[in-house]
This record gives C-alpha cells, sequence and structure tokens, in this order.
C-alpha cells in the first residue's frame, strides 16, 4: 500500500513520535543483536512498519517478528522486533527508522528519535583504516552432493548408445561371443584330452585310455546338447555315422572292457580326437552361418 502514493517525511499534528530502541547496550561485530519498535497511534489509524526489504544502514535486517496489536482508550499500540547484524566497524554506531502513517492517498513517514549502540572489541582489535581490509579468499571444503540429474541423464545416454550398437551390430556381437565360448570350451576339453593321450601312450595305461573317452564323451555332450555321456556305441554311431569312427570306437571298446593291451589304442585314440574336431568346425560354421545362433 506505501508503493500506492507518495510518501512524505515528517511529523503529523498531534501525533506522538515511534519509539525506536536497541535492546542490548553494546554489539559485537558479525553477532545478531535485537532493536524494538513501537507506535501508539488512533485506533483507526492504518500503519505499516518497514519491512526486512528497508535499508536499515549501517546495520543488515536478518529477520523482523510483529506483535499483535494492542488497543485500550488511549489508543492502539503496534510493535516489531528485528533481529539486526553489523559489520561496521565504527566505534558508536546510530539508528532512526520511519513508520508510514496511511492518509488515503499517500503514506507520511514518521520517524523515531536517534538511539545509539556501542560496538565491543572483544573480536575487534584496533583495525581502524578499512581500507587495508581484506577478504578472505581460502578455499572452503565443500560436502560432496550425488548429482541424480546427472546420473540419469548419463544413464540414459549410455542406454541409449548401448541400445544403437545392438540394433546395428548386435548380430556380429553376438556370433562372437558364441565363438569365443566355443573356442575356449574346445582349448580346455584339448588339455584334458592330450594330457590323456599321452599318458596312454607312454605308459600304455588303459585306465588313462578309459578316462580320455569320458573326457571325449562330456565334450560331445556340450557340443552337441544331447546325451553321449551315456549313450552306447551303438547310439553314438546313430548320432555320429562314421565308419573310421565306429571302428575306433569298437576297439576301444575291447580294450576297456578285455583289459587287453593293443597296439591299435593310440591310432583309435586319435581318430576319436578327429571326430571331434569335425564336430567343433561344424558348430563353428554353424554359428557363422546362421543369422540367429543357437546357444553355446
Amino acid at each position: 500500500m506505501i508503493g500506492l502514493g507518495n510518501i512524505f517525511s515528517g511529523n503529523v499534528s498531534g501525533q506522538s513520535l515511534p519509539k525506536g530502541k536497541f535492546l542490548s547496550d553494546s554489539i559485537e561485530v558479525g553477532k545478531p543483536f535485537f532493536y524494538a519498535l513501537s507506535f501508539k497511534h488512533a485506533p483507526k489509524t492504518e500503519v505499516f512498519f518497514p519491512d526486512t526489504t528497508y535499508n536499515f544502514s549501517t546495520f543488515e535486517v536478518l529477520s523482523k517478528k510483529n506483535f499483535t496489536s494492542s488497543t485500550d482508550q488511549k489508543g492502539s499500540l503496534d510493535s516489531a522486533v528485528y533481529q539486526l547484524v553489523t559489520f561496521n566497524i565504527t566505534p558508536e554506531q546510530t539508528l532512526k527508522i520511519p513508520v508510514f502513517i496511511f492518509n488515503g492517498k499517500d503514506c507520511t513517514a514518521v520517524f523515531t528519535t536517534t538511539d545509539s549502540i556501542f560496538l565491543r572489541k572483544s573480536n575487534f582489535r584496533g583495525i581502524t583504516d578499512t581500507t587495508s581490509l581484506k577478504p578472505e579468499i581460502g578455499l572452503l571444503p565443500l560436502s560432496h552432493e550425488f548429482n541424480f540429474s546427472i546420473f540419469i541423464g548419463f544413464l540414459t545416454l549410455a542406454i541409449g548408445v548401448a541400445g544403437s550398437v545392438y540394433w546395428l551390430f548386435g548380430s556380429d556381437i553376438y556370433k562372437q561371443w558364441q565363438l569365443f565360448k566355443l573356442q575356449r570350451r574346445h582349448m580346455e576339453y584339448n588339455r584334458s584330452y592330450n594330457r590323456l593321450l599321452k599318458n596312454a601312450r607312454e605308459h600304455n595305461d588303459i585306465k588313462d585310455a578309459e578316462k580320455a573317452i569320458i573326457v571325449w564323451k562330456n565334450y560331445l555332450e556340450r557340443l552337441e546338447k544331447k546325451p553321449f555321456a551315456t549313450y552306447t556305441t551303438r547310439e553314438i554311431m546313430d548320432n555320429m555315422p562314421d565308419e573310421g569312427l565306429a571302428v575306433a570306437l569298437k576297439n576301444m571298446d575291447g580294450i576297456i572292457y578285455g583289459q587287453g593291451k593293443s597296439k591299435e589304442m593310440d591310432k583309435s585314440l586319435e581318430v576319436l580326437k578327429m571326430g571331434a574336431m569335425r564336430l567343433y568346425r561344424n558348430k563353428r560354421r554353424e554359428i557363422l552361418e546362421n543369422n540367429t545362433p543357437s546357444e553355446i
């Protein structure tokens, strides 16, 4: 309402002045203190106290607390308490502020009498030349806060990039992964089979030959997704029709179950190894030629 009309400064005829008073005798630089403002006026008079945007120079306003008006036979009393702070180093500092009286079209500013307050030197030691004051530019440590907006943005970007890469190269990437797993398993099988083949050859050990057959069957089972480990020789031949492979398996059956050593053992184990190699190469070719390769 104050901004709607002109503001005049002065006294209103027959009107008492507002009262402004510091609630302490002395203050310290940078420490809050209080200033009380009160005004006794006619009950029908509309008045306004300065808000926190008013210039209280040389003081700064931290907060304002208004109190409920009280009215008696002598008039109405409005009051407020302001929390102030100063960074000025003048030993004695003064303040007077206005109360605005609304008269229908504009406002008249009626000022308090001047009140003084003194600066204590407990946190201020003899600095009189303000030009020598320098701002403190030391860096203060800040707490780290997780930025969810940036995280969500990066996550969205990563999903978008991953989706684009999969859409363009997903099939090729999947094929390379299948080939990698196929090759790794074949190398593991080769290490185990070759070790047992070497022991069987050097020591003519039927136990190592039998273990080599078990490793061979387990590898075929993982490669073809069929229960080769439980298949008989006849069932293996039904799934892998090959005359040389059939002869090698029959020879190995005779050696293992007959517990008889044979010069054909090394040759038969090599034939089985070559049969597994053919299946590996066929599976590799299937992955490369198929647009939707099966799981390895």
